[in-house]
C-alpha cells in the first residue's frame, strides 16, 4: 500500500497543505509582531488566522505522522515484552486508534453542520471550516492508521 500512486499523491497534497499552513502562520505572526511595534495598531485578523492555520497544520500533519510513525510513543514497556506479545499489543493499539479516529470523523460531521451558522469574529469566516479540521484529522489519522495496521499484521515479528 505504501507504493500506491494515489497514496503518494495524497501524501504530497497533505504535505503541501501542512507546509503552506505553517508558512502562512509564521508570516501572519511576524506581520502581527511588526505591526505592534511599527504601527499604532495591529490588525485584528492576524491572531485569528494564525490560530486557524495552526489548527489545520496539526489536523493534517497528524495523518502523515501516523504514516511515518513519527508520533510520540512510550515504548519502554514494549521493549521488555516478547516479540509476539509486543506485536499483539501494537496491533491492538492501532485498532483502537483507527476505531477512535473514524468515530471522531463521523461524530464531528453533525457538529460541522451545527456551527455553519456561526462566523469567526475578526475574519467573518464560516466556522464550519474550522470544525471541519476535526473531521479531516479523524479521517486521515484513521486512514493512515489502517494502512499501518495492515502492514503490522503482515509482518511476522
Amino acid at each position: 500500500m505504501k507504493n500506491s500512486s494515489a497514496l503518494k499523491y495524497l501524501d504530497r497534497v497533505l504535505s503541501f497543505l501542512v507546509v503552506t499552513s505553517f508558512v502562512v502562520m509564521i508570516a501572519v505572526v511576524v506581520l502581527q509582531i511588526l505591526a505592534r511595534y511599527a504601527l499604532p495598531w495591529s490588525p485584528e485578523w492576524t491572531e485569528e488566522l494564525a490560530r486557524f492555520c495552526f489548527i489545520y497544520l496539526v489536523s493534517l500533519a497528524a495523518g502523515l505522522a501516523i504514516q511515518e510513525r513519527l508520533y510520540v510513543s512510550v515504548d519502554f514497556l514494549l521493549e521488555k515484552l516478547k516479540p509476539a506479545v509486543r506485536r499483539g499489543l501494537e496491533i491492538g493499539i492501532l485498532v483502537l486508534i483507527v476505531v477512535f479516529m473514524f468515530t471522531m470523523a463521523a461524530v464531528s460531521l453533525p457538529l460541522v453542520q451545527i456551527v455553519s451558522l456561526q462566523r469567526s469574529p475578526a475574519m467573518q469566516l464560516n466556522m464550519s471550516w474550522m470544525y471541519a479540521a476535526m473531521t479531516a484529522m479523524g479521517f486521515f489519522v484513521g486512514l493512515y492508521g489502517s494502512f499501518q495496521l495492515v502492514e503490522r499484521i503482515k509482518q511476522r515479528t
